[in-house]
């Protein structure tokens, strides 16, 4: 009797031990996110909201209208994506987007124009678009049909001589830099960012799992690094001819967990890259967690990447004489554009110029004038911030905590262009990048 009580208490204390040992190492590997919960996350919103009640609203120097929105997205007519218009308008809506280029794969080496979500719909444009594995995105603006049998180079002056749009996509990787046709490259794309991240996936699942309810934008910001290396390339491509620098949210919605009702009433459910896992009888899982009201078809769904944090994370602007396809890409191929990091603070009303010897607005972000008429750079901003004025890609000068930049001094040729940066946690934080403007 003594030996088995002997025995009873070896074994209860094996088991407290074992789950003190588990109870810590779940601990150990949660106290990053949990501290996350309870001081980083919260410590940034309220940086952010003195940030967002420093609000004054710009004069309007640029005569154009400022239009915002993505390039380089996909919807349900890539393979990698479920997205529908039901799912991705309410999300371009509340990030205020007046326009959404797709760039959805080819469902054949004959690729045929428009397909997919286009149109206007609720005042927003939509554009189809298609990417190459190669690199490349392209927006025909026409009904047409792509041969992807063609040398690469020769579809791109095709496209160009036809009014269409060329951007280089995952400029991370080779292109051929010296095209002449191509239009624009990404300076930043989200996929590229999180491509560099040691941590990986399994970090931002377990940060979402805690923290997405309430900081899922905190959440995906982490991943962002500056993209040096590409700026770089983008500044010194500048220096031969102009290309436009864009962001891509490369927005797929596709790394969740979903499930959904058939029309046969059994449950398909859908993995990661918008991959089916299953299709099956309703189970007694199924009736805990679906729910079969949902108006987007999904009847439960965890995601790590919905629309609109994509679209909230960095947003295109383009000052365009109006909201047409056509105006849009014509403005953007000129430069008249810049990006923003909204997830930080909405941009709306950055604007970069410079003005004559009587200080009136004689050339935008993108334009080229002659050095001779361009008396200073000036550029406005929302929030205070620190105004950094690149040119050729070096650092000329730097302002901190300004809404308004000037700089006239010894104004010689070269691409002048601003970075914007935002100050968290006593660190200036990059929010906007424009496009340069040429002066010669």
């Amino acid at each position: 009797m003594i030996k088995y009580i002997k025995i009873k208490k070896i074994i209860f204390r094996t088991i407290l031990l074992v789950t003190g040992i588990i109870t810590l190492f779940v601990f150990i590997i949660l106290s990053p996110y949990l501290w996350k919960h309870f001081i980083t996350y919260p410590s940034l919103e309220n940086q952010k909201d003195e940030i967002l009640n420093s609000y004054k609203q710009p004069e309007k120097f640029i005569s154009l209208n400022e239009y915002k929105g993505v390039f380089h997205m996909h919807s349900y007519w890539s393979h990698d994506s479920r997205g529908t218009l039901e799912e991705i308008l309410p999300a371009a809506k509340k990030a205020g987007f007046s326009f959404l280029f797709f760039s959805d794969h080819a469902r054949s080496k004959q690729d045929t124009f428009p397909r997919s979500i286009s149109g206007v719909y609720e005042g927003i444009l939509f554009e189809p678009g298609t990417e190459s594995s190669s690199g490349l995105m392209i927006s025909p603006l026409d009904t047409t049909i792509l041969d992807w049998t063609k040398d690469q180079d020769s579809l791109i002056n095709e496209i160009v001589l036809n009014n269409g749009l060329v951007i280089y996509v995952h400029t991370e990787r080779e292109h051929n830099w010296n095209n002449p046709d191509f239009q624009a490259m990404e300076i930043y794309n989200i996929h590229t960012d999180y491509l560099d991240k040691n941590d990986g996936l399994f970090s931002i699942i377990i940060n979402l799992l805690i923290n997405g309810s309430k900081y899922h934008h905190w959440v995906i910001r982490e991943i962002y690094d500056e993209q040096t290396d590409i700026l770089l390339n983008w500044d010194n491509l500048n220096k031969n001819r102009r290309i436009t620098g864009v962001a891509a949210v490369d927005a797929h919605n596709n790394q969740s967990i979903r499930a959904k009702y058939l029309p046969d009433e059994k449950i398909e459910w859908v993995g990661p890259n918008a991959k089916t896992m299953s299709i099956d009888e309703p189970g007694i899982l199924e009736n805990i967690l679906l729910d079969d009201s949902n108006k987007n078809g999904w009847a439960v769904k965890w995601e790590v990447d919905p629309y609109f944090i994509s679209f909230n994370h960095v947003a295109n602007h383009v000052f365009s004489d109006s909201l047409s396809s056509l105006s849009i890409k014509n403005n953007l191929v000129k430069g008249h554009a810049f990006i923003s990091f909204q997830s930080l603070a909405k941009a709306d009303g950055f604007q970069f110029f410079t003005v004559d010897k009587n200080n009136i607005v004689n050339a935008i972000l993108g334009d080229s004038i002659k050095v001779e008429n361009a008396s200073k750079l000036k550029a406005v901003s929302p929030y205070p911030v620190k105004f950094e004025l690149i040119k050729d890609g070096k650092i000329l000068i730097s302002t901190e905590n300004e809404y308004l930049f000037e700089y006239g001094n010894t104004i010689t040729k070269g691409n002048y262009r601003i970075v914007a940066k935002l100050n968290f946690n006593d660190q200036w934080v990059s929010w906007v990048f424009t496009n340069p403007i040429y002066i010669y």
